[in-house]
């Protein structure tokens, strides 16, 4: 069995790390105790709500099993500012704790953002329009191009670019992905709208019809007075096979979503035997989901 592959991640942190910090690595005199008080939030801390039941469940691990993992801080001037930890550091907080461990680090501006979106990331999904916002920052406020974010947070460049389409939205429509009310498929869809008030009205048919992707992307058709790809009149018209209401599946295609980042539908057509429908919303998209399935072993097309 070969090696396994390192992680595009740990390659792209490791070279803003050692890039900010000037070569030098963690050691046992990073790790301290400090006071809760001097520590200051992150600027660049893309996630804005908190669940309580998260912090809840967080902070009844503290009390029963203490902090496992120190919080990242760096030094400003006679206080600290949060790199890594927020929802450590709050759930302390709420338990009255005095003091916390902290891995006091020196990081310049961007490093902070890319640590803040990688933690939330690998802790706690950002919702589509939090995560766009951040890359959108990186680009913006630090120059990096798509492809040195995609490498820092370990993302492809394709999937960068479509996050970014989605912040094109109106404002109205990606107040309603922060919400939950439209998924990051729902906002996708609507991108092939061109006018922004038929974009903000179907929008909020989507929610008062609590649609799905599928039944989005057949309004947004009809809508441009487009036909639906490679099907027919008759196939339009023929009712839907929407499947199963079965939690196993369902939990099944949201795990699709989140690894292949667009709308996947499961459908049973027997006990043991089914299909697997993954949605792809531009020839980038198509190309990004091909290099997730097959790997190493894709072939040029």
């Amino acid at each position: 069995m070969s090696a396994e592959k390192p992680r595009r991640l740990g390659r792209g942190l490791e070279a803003l790390i050692s890039s900010s910090s000037s070569g030098t690595t963690s050691t046992a005199s990073d790790l301290q105790r400090i006071s809760i008080s001097r520590v200051r939030s992150n600027p660049f801390q893309p996630r804005r709500d908190f669940a309580r039941t998260e912090l809840a469940e967080l902070e009844a691990s503290l009390s029963a099993s203490g902090l496992l993992q120190p919080i990242t801080v760096r030094r400003r001037g006679d206080a600290y500012e949060l790199i890594a930890g927020e929802r450590r550091l709050r759930a302390a907080t709420n338990l009255g704790w005095n003091e916390i461990s902290a891995i006091v680090r020196d990081f310049d501006d961007q490093t902070m953002l890319v640590l803040a979106l990688v933690e939330n990331l690998q802790r706690s999904n950002l919702n589509a329009i939090e995560e766009a916002r951040g890359y959108r920052r990186l680009i913006d406020d630090f120059k990096l191009t798509q492809q040195q974010v995609a490498e820092a947070v370990g993302k492809d460049r394709t999937t960068i670019t479509n996050l970014l389409r989605i912040l094109s939205l109106p404002d109205a429509v990606q107040r309603m992905v922060e919400q939950g009310l439209l998924t990051t498929g729902h906002a996708r869809a609507l991108l092939a709208l061109e006018f922004p008030d038929a974009v903000a009205a179907i929008a909020s048919e989507a929610v008062a019809k609590a649609m799905s992707v599928r039944d989005l992307e057949q309004r947004v058709r009809d809508a441009a007075g487009r036909p639906a790809t490679g099907s027919s009149t008759k196939d339009r018209t023929k009712p839907s096979t929407r499947p199963t209401s079965d939690p196993a599946i369902r939990r099944i295609e949201d795990d699709l979503r989140r690894h292949f980042q667009t709308d996947v539908q499961v459908t049973l057509t027997g006990p043991s035997k089914g299909t697997v429908e993954i949605s792809f919303y531009s020839s980038d998209d198509l190309d990004r989901i091909l290099d997730l399935v097959l790997q190493e072993k894709r072939r040029d097309f």
